[in-house]
């Protein structure tokens, strides 16, 4: 090997060294800015340092010094915001001192939570003996008609249609109110008020527009099972940074987890057959994990999120074409949780 290739070789391992010694005063400022509470006060500087530094060690790990160098400092830059904006006796105060606990009556349930501190009674009913006001031998947490005595079959009730609908009250589920035989004489709810009664509504906690009662979106469309991507999330050639024109569509994303709390998504990532499987796995994970962390920035939970690589192991398409190449290189959004 000649002198001047040997030195070369020396300096680039010496700036991975020394970029790796500054990541760990990074990581230092960063952990320092999460025990201040910078997850409630800063969250989005201390997500973005976080991401960052992840970044330049991936950045690291594929021997890039200069992208490594500048995912550092973004990582620095945000790391001491979030420090910053972060003081401790703010944002994460010492706890109170707690009070003396007193449970007067003895029910177990303390007399701040009691309903009827001097006087026992269930839990469920706040501490407060179930009262039966009818009369009828029904205690009213199991009475339908609490105030009018009623046969313990017919749930506390006198037998009647009370709401006109039909059906007796013997067979209404909701005896007091009007609805249609077939839902059990209850009225079909529209909970989120879009027009759209719950039956037929796919997203019945979020107002959107008929048929299926989801809010419209241009670049996704959400199905039971997953969330369809109109267009490909870009990334740089064989790296995993997520290009800008990718970040609308994204945030419509971002947009569905967040109105739909309980949904929770698996992110795949998927390559081509072309350079070695190794190197697929880890593009695909590294370019998964990208994903996950831009919706984390966004506000999503990424407790609700799970990313995985699956490299070239699930096509789509044919690897012997141009095409069907470009199809196999993809990220998708499997529902893994209504």
């Amino acid at each position: 090997m000649s002198r001047p290739l040997l030195i070369a070789l020396l300096l680039v391992a010496g700036c991975g060294n020394e970029i790796r010694q500054r990541l760990r005063g990074v990581q230092a400022v960063i952990a320092q800015a999460r025990t201040s509470g910078a997850y409630k006060c800063a969250p989005k500087e201390l997500a973005l340092a976080e991401t960052h530094a992840e970044f330049t060690e991936a950045e690291l790990a594929y021997g890039n010094h200069l992208g490594a160098l500048d995912e550092l400092r973004t990582a620095d830059t945000n790391a001491k915001l979030a420090l910053e904006h972060s003081p401790e006796d703010r944002c994460n105060p010492k706890p109170k001192p707690q009070e003396v606990p007193v449970d007067t009556d003895g029910d177990g349930l303390l007399d701040k939570e009691d309903r009827c501190p001097k006087e026992p009674g269930p839990k469920e009913n706040q501490g407060c003996p179930w009262p039966d006001t009818d009369k009828d031998g029904l205690l009213d947490k199991e009475d339908r008609c609490p105030t009018v005595a009623g046969p313990k079959e017919n749930h506390g009730c006198p037998w009647l249609d009370g709401d006109k609908d039909g059906l007796l009250d013997k067979d209404d589920k909701c005896p007091i109110v009007p609805g249609p035989s077939e839902n059990l004489g209850c009225p079909w709810p529209d909970g989120d008020g879009d027009g759209v009664i719950d039956k037929d509504d796919h997203c019945p906690t979020v107002p959107g527009v008929p048929p299926d009662g989801c809010p419209p979106y241009k670049l996704i469309v959400v199905h039971d099972d997953k969330i369809e991507l109109r267009q490909k999330v870009h990334f740089q050639t064989n790296k995993f940074k997520i290009l800008s024109d990718s970040f609308p569509m994204l945030n419509e994303v971002a947009d569905v987890l967040q109105k739909r709390p309980s949904v929770e998504v698996r992110i795949e990532g998927h390559t081509d057959s072309r350079a070695g499987r190794k190197h697929n796995m880890k593009l695909s994970q590294d370019r998964a994990d990208s994903v996950r962390h831009y919706l984390e920035s966004r506000g999503v939970d990424p407790v609700r999120m799970v990313s995985v690589g699956y490299g070239p192991d699930r096509p789509i398409d044919d690897n012997r074409t141009a095409v069907g190449r470009e199809n196999n290189r993809r990220v998708e959004f499997l529902i893994t949780r209504q």
